[in-house]
């Protein structure tokens, strides 16, 4: 029994709770009805009357605003002096999305419990000559606009920087009708009242113009007028430079070589053409000696002129080639990088080298020859017995050398014959010459273009009555109680 009495308070509370979510779900739809809803239900019927349309458009003209002084009042916070453009011009965009993933706003909804498009609204700070221009777009399903405001340090912020706030005067309030005053030893009974209500409206405006042409007038921004700018680099004028260059010119001076012209014989000693022993002793043998080795060293021909040659850098004489400076120049090449180039000019000579040889001869004393080269012998007659050697049996061309009688001859070599010849020849003249020339002069020109719109409403404040505290159609069109009441 205690078991069936438990499932059937359980069934019951259940059916309850159910009861009190649905109950709850339908007094919230009632409370806070939706755009679409209303348009779905109330529109064209007797029920929704002109005066409740307008009220309603207020009401999501404020739900519009506050979330757009939501992303204001959140931005001021986030940008620190840190986060803040650094050059004048530079700007600092942060996306409704990037607020949201940072937890500086909640995900917003409009009139058609829409969420408002995360990437095309955004809060853009900009750097100005003596302040910070913020700009707050919100771009929704049921309405696109943006707010202009501007921030610098002013002496009323209590951080670094702050919005700036206009010079206004305080309207003074109405005064409230006072109330009859009650006698106090007459109980008043089922005394009613009505409570004040007030609906503050924002300023509305029309979308921006054109933009205008680009001039040099400076123009500031405002509510009504919305600015660019725009710096360029500009040639505004030239300045003079001197400098110096280099010409060159030909001069011509005559000069003396020598040339060779011919060859001629001449006398450069003698040589052993024929060997033949000495008569009048007896010859026993041969007798060997040393073999003379002569090596020449190799030798140069003369100088031959080959003309005038140019080089950037300076150039040295060799053995077989010889340089003699003329003269030289300096210029400026900007073919990559402007640089001074310097080119000598030179008069080259050459001369062929000729190899040096090795050949083999014998002595006076071993005048007889056998064999050539590295296997040459020298040797000579040794004879014994009585008698005086002779050479009378060969003719006067033998002279007696020790046991043997030698015939020479005059050697002749032909050597080359020179003369001086005088020339003409041309020689570069490099000349140091002052010109001027024009330095083009760039200077930063900043122009400015603006745009503007028109007020279309003026914020205002309306007041309304009710005999309720908690009038949730007032509530529901943004109306709040100001704390005043009144008998009636």
């Amino acid at each position: 029994m205690y078991e069936e009495r438990r499932n059937t308070l359980s069934f019951r509370d259940i059916v309850l709770q159910l009861m009190l979510v649905i109950l709850f779900v339908f007094v919230m739809i009632w409370l806070f009805p939706t755009k679409n809803y209303l348009k779905d239900n109330f529109v064209g019927k007797d029920e929704l009357t002109s005066e409740i349309a307008m009220q309603l458009q207020s009401l999501y003209g404020r739900l519009y605003t506050d979330n757009v002084e939501s992303m204001r009042d959140a931005a001021q916070g986030y940008f620190t002096n840190e986060r803040l453009p650094k050059k004048i011009g530079d700007s600092v965009t942060l996306t409704l999305e990037e607020m949201e993933e940072k937890k500086l706003v909640i995900p917003f909804k409009d009139s058609n419990n829409q969420s408002c498009d995360v990437s095309k609204s955004y809060v853009q700070v900009t750097k100005m000559s003596d302040e910070y221009q913020m700009k707050v777009q919100l771009t929704c399903s049921d309405y696109s606009d943006y707010i202009i405001v501007y921030m610098g340090c002013y002496d009323y912020c209590d951080g670094a920087i702050c919005e700036e706030q206009p010079t206004t005067t305080t309207k003074p309030s109405k005064p409230s009708k006072p109330s009859k005053p009650s006698n106090p030893e007459t109980p008043v009974v089922n005394k009613k009242y009505e409570y004040e209500y007030k609906l503050v409206t924002k300023n509305t405006y029309s979308e921006w113009g054109p933009w205008s042409d680009w001039s040099t007038t400076k123009v500031t921004a405002d509510t009504l007028r919305q600015v660019e700018i725009d710096k360029r680099d500009e040639l505004t004028g030239y300045r003079t430079e001197t400098y110096y260059d280099y010409e060159t010119s030909i001069e011509y001076k005559t000069q003396t070589t020598q040339v060779q012209v011919g060859t001629t014989s001449k006398a450069v000693g003698t040589k052993v053409i024929d060997t033949k022993p000495a008569t009048g002793g007896t010859t026993t043998k041969k007798e060997y000696g040393k073999v003379i080795k002569n090596t020449t060293s190799g030798s140069y021909g003369s100088w031959v002129y080959q003309g005038y040659t140019t080089s950037k850098y300076a150039l040295s004489s060799s053995n077989t080639v010889k340089y003699e400076y003329v003269s030289h120049k300096t210029t400026v090449d900007c073919t990559n990088v402007c640089q001074n180039v310097t080119t000598y000019t030179y008069k080259k000579y050459t001369r062929t080298y000729n190899s040096g040889t090795t050949t083999y001869s014998c002595p006076t004393d071993y005048p007889n020859k056998e064999g050539s080269g590295a296997n040459t012998k020298c040797y000579k007659y040794v004879t014994s017995g009585s008698g005086t050697l002779s050479c009378s049996t060969y003719g006067s061309d033998y002279k007696l050398s020790g046991s043997n009688c030698i015939k020479t001859v005059t050697v002749y070599k032909d050597v080359p014959v020179y003369k001086d010849v005088t020339t003409t020849v041309p020689v570069e003249v490099t000349t140091k010459v002052e010109k001027t020339r024009k330095i083009p002069i760039y200077e930063a020109i900043t122009y400015y273009r603006y745009r503007t719109r028109k007020q279309l409403t003026v914020a205002g404040t309306y007041y309304k009555w009710s005999t309720s505290k908690n009038d949730q159609n007032l509530i529901s069109l943004g109306y709040e109680l100001t704390g005043k009441k009144r008998e009636v």
